[in-house]
C-alpha cells in the first residue's frame, strides 16, 4: 500500500526499538538498549526519527506495537505510548506478537521456526511459525511452557530455533539454530508486518486492547507499601 507512514514501537524485550516506515520502505530505526529507560528514551527516539526523516507526527497513518509476550513493564510502556499517539492523531493501531516479529526475521525458512523468549520461572514463551512463503504463518500460537515440555511436544519435527536459544539443551545442535544476529525482535520487521495487517483490515480496538502477557503479572509491593511509609 502507498501513502503509508507507520511508526513501529517495540518495548517487549531488553533490546527494544522504534522504526519509521513510509510507502513500502524502512526510513529509519533505532535501538532502545536500556530496559529501565524505555519510558524516558522512547519519545526521545521517536522525536529524533521524525526529525531525521523530516516527518511530522500529523503525517502518521498508523502505529504498530509488539503486544506480547515480553516484559510486563515494557509491554505496558509501549502499548500506552502507541494508544496515546493513535488516540491523539485518530489513526489505527496495529498489534503484533513479539514472537511473530522474531519469526519475520527468518523468512523463507525450509523448516518451521520455533521462537523462544525467556519467561523466567523455568518457562519459555514459545510459538511456531511457517515462514516458507515469505511471511510468518502461525502453526502453534504463543504460550508459556517449560522448555522440556515444549521440546517433548515437538517430537521428531525438524525445526529452526530463534530467540532465547540459551534455554535449549546442549543436545540441540548449532545447525538447528538461526544465526545470532537474527534472534531478537526488530522494529523494522514489526513495521513491515503492520503493512500486511493494515492491508487485511486487522487493527486493534483502542479502548479494549491489552498486552498479551500469557501469564498473570505478579505485583511485588515496594518497601514503602509494605511498611506504610510515605
Amino acid at each position: 500500500m502507498t501513502n503509508q507512514v507507520i511508526l513501529a514501537i517495540d518495548t517487549a524485550t531488553p533490546r527494544g526499538g522504534i522504526a519509521l516506515w513510509r510507502d513500502g520502505r524502512l526510513l529509519t530505526q533505532s535501538l532502545l538498549t536500556v530496559p529501565r529507560e524505555h519510558s524516558r528514551q522512547l519519545f526521545v527516539e521517536i522525536d529524533e526519527a521524525m526529525t531525521m526523516t523530516q516527518t511530522d507526527r500529523s503525517q502518521l497513518t498508523a502505529v504498530s506495537v509488539t503486544i506480547g509476550p515480553g516484559s510486563f513493564t515494557g509491554l505496558r510502556i509501549g502499548l500506552s505510548a502507541a494508544k496515546g499517539l493513535c488516540s491523539a492523531l485518530e489513526i489505527p493501531l496495529v498489534t503484533v506478537s513479539t514472537l511473530e516479529v522474531m519469526a519475520a526475521r527468518v523468512l523463507w525458512s525450509p523448516r518451521p521456526v520455533a521462537c523462544l523468549l525467556d519467561a523466567r520461572k523455568d518457562e519459555a514463551y514459545v510459538a511456531v511459525y511457517d515462514t516458507s512463503r515469505g511471511i510468518p504463518q502461525c502453526l502453534e500460537p504463543p504460550r508459556a511452557v517449560p522448555i522440556d515440555v515444549f521440546l517433548t511436544s515437538c517430537g521428531d519435527r525438524d525445526l529452526f530455533f530463534a530467540g532465547d536459544v540459551h534455554l535449549l539443551p546442549e543436545s540441540i545442535s548449532g545447525d538447528a539454530i538461526v544465526p545470532g544476529h537474527l534472534h531478537a525482535p526488530d522494529a523494522g520487521a514489526l513495521a513491515w508486518l503492520a503493512t500486511h495487517r493494515l492491508a487485511a483490515g486487522q487493527t486493534a480496538d483502542l479502548v479494549n486492547v491489552e498486552p498479551e502477557y500469557l501469564r498473570i503479572p505478579v505485583f511485588v509491593p515496594s518497601q514503602k507499601q509494605v511498611t506504610g511509609g510515605s
